[in-house]
């Protein structure tokens, strides 16, 4: 029999949500601010994307100074998740393992260590660049900054990232071996490299009103909004979360991943696997609602479609959050779960903002915040490369 794996707390920083009462604000208020940004767009087009304009923290540790940005975003989110959770890591009965996705780790300084390296400037490459290019510097640099000498893992899958970290972490707090875990996800890369990239597949809305950016479910978006951010969930054994008189505030009931095994450039349009993924954490329930990957990237968007449509018949409400904090890679899939836990805390379902539903009139989309008691949801994620992923969510 599997151990039931509780999550006892949380930390988010994305565009609209810099904090857990910050995105528990503006899911509620549906107000949003995203910056027009052309100095990283091939002809200076305007390009809408979604910047962490706080803090990221002011500690003096020169170690923790040299990090790349997308650990001081972790370290952030991780750090609001153990207040929350008021795990004492120093508590030589807890075996806590760490687990990071990213989708482009250190892009943002790569693009710099390339530009001293191609000009031939070795003296002004900082001697900590390794550290800021190495994927694995998420995952690391938690242990070191929380002092955690278990296991550290970081997985690089893309946009579905952060859940497959999380079904790593879910497969060693069953196993045993740990019994508790951070999970998360981080990723930064508002960059050239990035824009150029995912603008060359026409991902990416240049020269466009806010309304056509990053406009989930409505066919005149013309692709998602870039965005950064971390996501940060403690999880631990139910067993171990009671023992210790911690609150839980909800669930992860089951986990699916899988590939399309189509092509490294793009995704199964039939969904199938999506699909597949769906029914196994799904069984013979039905969810309050799903809380879906769409991110006005019409690619992307049917595959939500279909879900609905071949298994829920579209009789299950469906949301999305990614017109609230755009699209921040791997931790989208987090960021979901955390939109989902304040919904159970604070009784209301997240409405789609920023959509018409123009050709998706057909979906039964929640568009404004619902007021309203849930205690399950479905999760779901998938990207560029093909993998899929898929979470069942419960309050108790």
């Amino acid at each position: 029999m599997n151990k039931r794996i509780a999550i006892t707390g949380f930390g988010v920083k994305v565009p609209n949500g810099e904090n857990n009462n910050d995105l528990l604000d503006h899911l509620i208020s549906g107000e949003y601010d995203f910056t027009a940004r052309n100095d990283i767009t091939p002809n200076q087009e305007p390009l809408w994307v979604g910047e962490i304009l706080g803090d990221l923290g002011t500690l003096e540790d020169k170690q923790y100074r040299v990090l790349p940005r997308i650990s001081k975003l972790a370290i952030s989110t991780s750090a609001e998740a153990l207040a929350m959770g008021g795990l004492d890591l120093t508590d030589p009965g807890n075996k806590t393992g760490v687990f990071f996705g990213t989708t482009m780790g250190g892009t943002t300084p790569l693009e710099e260590m390339v530009h001293y390296a191609s000009a031939g400037k070795f003296r002004e490459m900082p001697v900590y660049c390794c550290g800021l290019v190495h994927y694995h510097s998420l995952a690391s640099s938690i242990s070191s900054f929380f002092h955690l000498t278990g296991i550290s893992k970081t997985v690089t899958t893309g946009c579905t990232a952060g859940l497959e970290a999380l079904e790593d972490a879910m497969l060693y707090l069953q196993s045993g071996k740990i019994n508790t875990a951070i999970v998360g996800a981080a990723d930064s890369s508002n960059n050239k490299v990035t824009v150029y990239g995912f603008g060359k597949i026409r991902a990416l809305p240049f020269n466009q009103e806010i309304w056509n950016s990053g406009s989930p479910f409505n066919k005149k978006s013309k692709g998602f909004i870039l965005s950064e951010g971390a996501a940060s969930l403690i999880l631990e054994t139910e067993e171990h979360a009671l023992s210790r008189n911690a609150t839980i505030y909800g669930y992860v009931d089951a986990v699916s991943t899988n590939n399309d095994a189509e092509s490294v450039n793009g995704q199964d349009k039939t969904g199938r696997n999506m699909k597949r993924a769906v029914n196994d954490v799904l069984g013979n329930r039905r969810p309050d609602y799903f809380n879906s990957q769409a991110l006005g990237y019409d690619a992307n968007d049917r595959i939500e479609d279909i879900v609905s449509r071949d298994i829920f018949q579209h009789e299950v409400p469906l949301t999305s959050i990614k017109g609230l904090i755009g699209h921040p890679f791997s931790v989208s899939g987090l960021a979901q779960i955390i939109a989902s836990l304040l919904g159970f805390q604070h009784h209301f379902i997240p409405g789609t903002i920023r959509t018409d539903q123009h050709g998706y009139e057909h979906l039964p989309l929640i568009t404004k915040t619902l007021p309203k008691a849930t205690s399950e949801v479905l999760i779901t994620s998938h990207g560029y490369g093909g993998n899929n992923a898929c979470v069942y969510l419960t309050k108790q």
